[in-house]
C-alpha cells in the first residue's frame, strides 16, 4: 500500500529583519518532508521561553530554486549538527533575483556559524 506524502505543517510564524528589511518566514520542524518550492531559508535552532515567544539562533542562510535538494544536502552538514539546529523557516520566493536580494540583506544583519551553500 503506497503512503500518502503529508503536507508540511507549519509549527508557527516568525518574523526576521534584515539590514534593509524585515521578512515574514514560516517556521517547520527540520524532519518534515517539504513540498518542492523556491524560496529563501534560514536554518535555525529555535528554543521556546516562558512565556511560550520562540527565539531563533541562526545557523544557516540561504536560497534555492530546490528547498528538498537544499535540505538534503544542509541535514548532513556537520555545521547543522554541531548547532542542533530543529527549525527550517521559509520565505517561498519564484523570482531568484529577489531572493538572492533577501539573503544578502539577511546575512548582512546577522552572524551565522555555517558560510557554505
Amino acid at each position: 500500500m503506497k503512503r500518502k506524502k503529508e503536507k508540511s505543517l507549519r509549527i508557527s510564524e516568525a518574523v526576521f529583519r534584515g539590514s534593509k528589511t524585515t521578512y515574514n518566514f514560516e517556521v517547520f520542524p527540520m524532519d518534515i518532508e517539504f513540498q518542492e518550492t523556491a524560496a529563501v531559508f534560514i536554518i535555525s535552532r529555535r528554543k521556546i521561553d516562558k512565556i511560550g515567544k520562540g527565539h531563533h539562533k541562526f545557523i544557516c542562510i540561504g536560497q534555492t530554486d530546490s528547498i528538498i535538494k537544499e535540505l538534503k544536502k544542509h541535514k548532513k552538514g556537520k555545521c547543522v549538527k554541531q548547532n542542533k539546529a530543529n527549525v527550517v523557516c521559509l520565505l517561498a520566493e519564484a523570482d531568484e533575483k529577489i531572493r538572492l536580494k533577501i539573503e544578502e540583506d539577511l546575512k548582512s544583519a546577522y552572524r551565522i556559524p555555517c558560510l557554505h551553500n
